[in-house]
């Protein structure tokens, strides 16, 4: 029997992504390493953000969020995101997870034979080195705060094998009309391994982390004159 790979990138309140993979003959690179080394290299759960993967494979995830106009009455935000980098394996699942999700479709693969929609899942076969999937979705996750602005959070992202994480490069932004909402905050706050950058209706996330990462996004709304 072979040990199953397991990626999870989810939305904790919303809930974002899991990529499972199943590998048969097609090990994952982890299981080719020595016991001991496998242990060393996980991370048991706690957020790190790091700078370096030691030359450890790393999950690319690139997320974009769009808010609509009519999100603000109705919270269905435009998903757009790409896994890549994934491992070579002859089956991988990927589960989205949200609460709220409709018309998911594959938009586009790289190295992989097969892609196609089962439910609220995306399935893979006969993924080669350096695979990518990317989708496109509509998700209700833009949820009023009950003080006049709105709250988006994603998360908790991580990459899980048995009972470790591995490291996640993760490229997250989040777009929405300008004129009709203003950043309020963000949490985790800017910190080294974990950079914010804000401009006019865009918020730009880089990291590359261990563990598990929620990422919290206040919005206000301006007074009217």
């Amino acid at each position: 029997m072979h040990a199953i790979p397991v990626y999870l990138l989810l939305a904790a309140v919303l809930v974002t992504t899991s990529l499972m993979a199943a590998a048969n003959d097609g090990m994952d690179a982890w299981l080719e390493q020595d016991e001991d080394d496998r242990v060393q290299l996980v991370n048991e759960g706690s957020l790190d953000f790091i700078r370096d993967a030691q030359d450890r494979r790393v999950l690319q995830t690139r997320n974009m969020l769009t808010i609509n106009p009519e999100t603000l009455n109705d919270g269905w935000v435009d998903l757009y995101q790409c896994q890549s980098n994934l491992d070579p394996v002859a089956a991988v699942e990927v589960v989205y997870r949200y609460h709220e999700l409709r018309n998911l479709r594959v938009i586009s693969t790289h190295n992989i034979e097969r892609a196609w929609v089962e439910r609220n899942s995306v399935q893979l076969q006969q993924v080669q080195e350096g695979g990518e999937v990317c989708i496109k979705a509509e998700v209700q996750v833009l949820k009023p705060d009950g003080e006049g602005g709105y709250t988006l959070q994603s998360g908790p992202f991580h990459r899980r094998f048995l009972d470790g994480y591995y490291p996640v490069r993760l490229d997250y932004r989040i777009l929405w009309p300008a004129d009709r909402l203003r950043l309020a905050s963000v949490y985790p706050q800017a910190q080294e391994g974990f950079s914010v950058h804000e401009q006019s209706g865009e918020l730009h996330i880089d990291t590359l982390f261990e563990g598990k990462l929620t990422i919290t996004t206040r919005f206000s709304t301006p007074l009217k004159r």
